[in-house]
């Protein structure tokens, strides 16, 4: 019996002593007798990253402004599109009525030209045709041209005054957009401070969401407001060239008319001059 107990406090022993040395392990988890084992790294969620930095996520992501904001990007390529198709010399002073209303100067048949003038619905068709009205009217003197010179301006100006309009569309979006882009910020603040106060910091993702709402709608603004200014200013050069191109071939016009003017005078002086020597 004695054996016995004796074998007992021996064992007992021997597991104090592996406890203790077990407590005593200083050793980094994951390493078995000093060997490094392999841990599995954590998955990283790729999937709901992509969808909060998409396109869509970042529309949803701005809320209600980003709606507005994508109107007013549609209207700004539709304007960029017609403005583009529209601002061409084609439909300001086409080849071929320059060369008809020149022959036709040339030649002295004013009428014919005013006629083809008044069928032609282009800038330059609508200067000319505006000219021959005043001069059918009250006739052609070589006094007249700086009068006929700002007919010939201030038709230019009624006939492309819509389009100045739509140019200055433009102008309008590059303004608007930063305002609204500025209002979708300052709701999404609003939302953030609310959540700060309702729930404080435990929801971070809520706050955050509201965060985003105001950055996203800055940034949107500014990008539509960018190209708008650059168009603004590229397609108003572009109309402006193109009027003053309608301008100068006017202005040759009236050159013509001078010189087949004077042509006439002096074929009708020399004409009375004949006849008064017979």
């Amino acid at each position: 019996m004695v054996v016995g107990l004796l074998a007992i406090s021996v064992m007992f022993d021997d597991r104090v002593q592996a406890q203790a040395t077990g407590s005593d392990d200083l050793s980094i988890p994951g390493l078995t007798d000093g060997l490094p084992v392999a841990v599995p790294a954590p998955v990283e969620d790729t999937m709901a990253t992509e969808a909060d930095t998409s396109l869509l996520g970042l529309i949803a992501a701005g809320g209600w402004s980003m709606w507005v904001l994508g109107a007013f990007s549609l209207a700004l390529g539709g304007l960029t599109v017609y403005c583009a198709m529209d601002l061409r010399a084609v439909n300001f002073s086409p080849a071929e009525l320059r060369d008809s209303l020149h022959a036709h100067v040339q030649s002295g048949n004013l009428e014919s030209a005013f006629a083809l003038a008044r069928t032609d619905d282009t800038t330059l068709g609508r200067m000319v045709a505006k000219v021959g009205d005043q001069i059918e009217e009250t006739g052609y003197s070589t006094e007249d041209n700086d009068m006929l010179r700002d007919l010939m301006a201030e038709a230019g100006v009624k006939t492309n005054r819509m389009r100045a309009r739509v140019i200055n569309y433009f102008s309008v979006l590059a303004q608007a957009a930063p305002m609204m882009g500025l209002l979708g910020t300052v709701s999404g603040m609003i939302k953030a401070f609310g959540t700060l106060q309702r729930k404080g910091m435990g929801n971070p993702s809520e706050l955050a969401g509201n965060i985003s709402e105001a950055l996203v709608t800055t940034a949107a603004g500014l990008i539509i407001a960018l190209p708008a200014i650059f168009l603004y200013f590229l397609f108003r050069d572009r109309l402006e060239e193109l009027v003053s191109n309608c301008e100068e071939f006017g202005l040759e016009l009236l050159g013509a008319l001078r010189r087949v003017a004077y042509a006439s005078a002096a074929k009708h002086a020399e004409e009375a001059e004949t006849v008064t020597d017979a």
